[in-house]
């Protein structure tokens, strides 16, 4: 009996006795990103012997946000995932995330004061909750405007600083190059996107929620600067006919010519050496400036599940300072177009190598200082979804601007009041 006990508690043990402690890291990371994530992974476990981080792709982000919640539900969450702060949001609200601020704090496996501020602000801001630190950043991207030094060089032209330059610009770039009475170059691409909608707003001095004094969320969506923004974008497609418009992602038509400038997310970089590679020459520049200047962030941080067991949480803690590393930020900026999360990493040879090949990669981190972020409600998802189809139909003619952005208002005002 005494020998089968032991052999029974060997059983329930061995993982964290004799085998390695397992953490489950859910992302949504595929194509190039993916396998630059693989190796960072790779690279862990190899320092890291008596853990195993198992990377688990599991589609996009929008799969990803419902097997999330599904889990929870059924209790069959990971260790680790990605996740945006709305997504964590409405996990906290079910008493799923880990508060960090216990790993934070000890000395021992910790961040000091000045390594904890070394993380940008923009990003720390978006990890925290009141006093409760419930994620770290990974992969964060800004907006940036891609351009075709060729069709600009060709013309004499300067890359736009402002919204006036960006439509004198377009105008000057929309051509018919074969002379048959079709355009063949569009000067700007658009996509009819709440995200594209977001970044003409916030340059504009506007949000579709602003934050009040009392904690409370104003809804804008159909401020004066919301409508300026939104009609300006209307303008381009079909007043000026400068703007070729699609839903998908605008890499494609930039690389074959179609479009010489559009708006975009650093992450998209590969995807547009890949397609712009032995056709042109090409270059990204800050956002063309308006009002002001608050280019929004995008990208995922990394949270933690309290249902793990306490050697996962350990394992998995010392991951996520991992992926924070300068150096491991750095290998996976360089890699993918994000940003690096930490000032430090910004001192690092690697870094300052990358940065003198060219002048192009300085620019996503001078945005940092300037950057704007999404609210961390858990129904901001549904509030994007309604943004999302007042742009559409304002895009597409289907409703006036002023129209679209009322019937936004009172959509969100509906979701608001449930939640």
């Amino acid at each position: 009996m005494k020998k089968l006990l032991i052999l029974l508690l060997v059983g329930i043990l061995g993982v964290s006795l004799f085998g390695k402690v397992v953490v489950e890291f859910w992302h949504a990371m595929g194509g190039g990103h993916g396998e630059a994530l693989k190796e960072i992974i790779a690279s862990f476990n190899r320092a890291h012997p008596d853990v195993e981080i198992k990377g688990v792709y599991v589609g996009n982000y929008g799969v990803l946000s419902q097997k999330l919640l599904a889990s929870a539900q059924s209790g069959t969450l990971p260790v680790l995932s990605q996740a945006y702060s709305n997504w964590t949001a409405k996990l906290i609200e079910g008493g799923y995330v880990q508060d960090l601020n216990v790993f934070i704090n000890d000395p021992a496996v910790g961040f000091t004061k000045e390594e904890w501020e070394d993380i940008f602000e923009p990003f720390r801001k978006n990890v925290t909750w009141g006093d409760k630190v419930y994620a770290l950043p990974f992969n964060k991207s800004t907006y940036v405007l891609f351009v075709n030094t060729d069709a600009l060089d060709l013309e004499g032209l300067e890359p736009p600083k402002d919204m006036t330059d960006l439509l004198v610009t377009a105008l000057a770039l929309t051509q018919d190059l074969d002379g048959d009475g079709e355009i063949d170059q569009y000067g700007f691409g658009i996509r009819p996107t709440v995200d594209t909608f977001q970044i003409f707003l916030r340059q504009n001095g506007g949000r579709i929620l602003t934050l009040k004094d009392d904690g409370m969320y104003e809804i804008t969506v159909n401020s004066p600067e919301a409508v300026e923004a939104l009609q300006f974008m209307v303008d381009l497609v079909h007043k000026y006919k400068v703007a070729y418009m699609q839903g998908g992602y605008l890499s494609g038509p930039f690389g074959d010519g179609k479009v010489a400038m559009y708006i975009g997310s650093t992450a998209g970089k590969p995807y547009v050496a890949r397609a712009c590679k032995g056709k042109h020459g090409w270059t990204w520049v800050q956002l063309p400036k308006w009002k002001t200047f608050a280019p929004p962030f995008a990208g995922t941080d990394v949270i933690m599940f309290n249902t793990a067991t306490d050697e996962q949480k350990k394992a998995a803690w010392e991951f996520m300072k991992y992926l924070m590393s300068p150096q491991i930020t750095v290998y996976w900026a360089i890699k993918t177009g994000y940003m690096p999360v930490r000032k430090s990493a910004l001192e690092t040879d690697a870094w300052k190598a990358f940065v003198s090949q060219d002048e192009m990669n300085s620019v996503p981190v001078s945005q940092i200082p300037y950057g704007t972020l999404d609210p961390q409600l858990g129904v901001w998802y549904e509030i994007r979804t309604i943004v999302g189809r007042a742009v559409s139909d304002a895009m597409y003619l289907k409703k006036s601007v002023k129209e679209a952005l009322d019937w936004a208002y009172q959509e969100i005002r509906k979701v608001l009041e449930e939640g």
